[in-house]
């Protein structure tokens, strides 16, 4: 774990899934006053468009690894990060393969007039290593997004579990090995937010899938809500809101106290949405993280020493949690 601030602990996060799973969204969601780093226009859009706010997003971000581990370096030397709080690289998987190519055209001509290509996968692995370094002296959360690999064979016939997609099979897991939460976003139409059912994947036990947590708080349904995992967890996380939108969490809360009850959520928010008077996708916005926190809370709620859910049974209730072995 990072060591954060004075006062509060950082994380760093990966979440990986196929596209258009809310991954972009949700981080949006989870630090609006974040420094992200991806295409601007995009990050921007969804922000925009879906949270009703335009976000911090670097205007020339980075487009390999060694231009990105550069300003990680800029940032922790200069401590400029510590005013957004957090650093959000989306579409880390664009980043590795872009940097790739880059590397393939500049790879050095071997004995037997090839180019080395071992040469490209050693520089991955080291850029991989720096960046997870770096990570640590951010003194702020550190999360990123990734496309999905699916579980397969390596080069050498060996299974490699799914994950993150990284050009090198042997990565996948590494990059999980750092992170504080690494979890897989998904959709389960069983989870109560009328307006998208995402849910994180996370069971530690699943050889098919790399995930865990260092919260203790995911589960192998996990609303698809970083903001309020990390609120749910003992750790005092900062997790800012943006300036004028500090309400959110008074309806977050007032959300959570009757999903935490067990009444229909979808009845609750229409409640909530005829009696405030806000912007409808900050209202939306409040609303989502309520019902997740109400999710959190039930579970929570349940114990440790709680083992009356048949977890092979739970696994068989949801079509889309997790999909069967691949065949190889």
């Amino acid at each position: 774990m990072n060591n954060g601030t004075a006062t509060h602990p950082s994380v760093m996060i990966a979440s990986y899934g196929k596209p258009k799973k809310r991954k972009t969204s949700d981080m949006l969601a989870a630090f609006p006053k974040a420094l992200f780093l991806g295409v601007p226009s995009a990050i921007t859009l969804v922000a925009q468009n879906e949270l009703g706010f335009t976000p911090a997003v670097h205007p020339n971000p980075p487009k390999t690894l060694p231009e990105l581990v550069q300003l990680l370096e800029q940032l922790a030397a200069s401590n400029v990060a510590a005013q957004y709080g957090a650093v959000v690289i989306d579409d880390a998987s664009h980043i590795c393969k872009n940097s790739m190519l880059v590397w393939e055209s500049e790879a050095p001509v071997g004995r037997s007039g090839k180019k080395d290509r071992f040469w490209t996968y050693q520089q991955l692995n080291r850029y991989l290593l720096e960046m997870s370094g770096l990570a640590r002296h951010l003194g702020v959360h550190l999360a990123m997004t990734f496309h999905e690999r699916q579980p397969g064979s390596n080069a050498d016939g060996r299974f490699s579990p799914g994950g993150p997609d990284v050009p090198s099979r042997n990565q996948t897991e590494t990059i999980p090995s750092w992170c504080d939460i690494n979890v897989r976003a998904m959709v389960d139409p069983s989870y109560p937010d009328p307006w998208f059912p995402s849910v994180y994947y996370c069971d530690p036990t699943d050889s098919d899938w790399v995930t865990g947590d260092r919260t203790g708080v995911c589960t192998k349904r996990t609303p698809g809500n970083i903001r309020e995992i990390l609120r749910a967890s003992e750790s005092d996380y900062r997790l800012d809101r943006i300036d004028g939108l500090e309400w959110q969490d008074d309806i977050a809360e007032a959300v959570a106290e009757d999903v935490a009850a067990n009444v229909d959520p979808r009845i609750v928010v229409q409640d909530v949405a005829s009696k405030v008077q806000k912007n409808p996708l900050h209202l939306r916005w409040a609303c989502q993280d309520g019902i997740a926190r109400g999710v959190l809370r039930l579970t929570k709620q349940r114990g440790l020493f709680d083992f009356t859910v048949d977890q092979v049974e739970d696994r068989k209730s949801s079509g889309v949690l997790p999909p069967p072995p691949p065949t190889i």
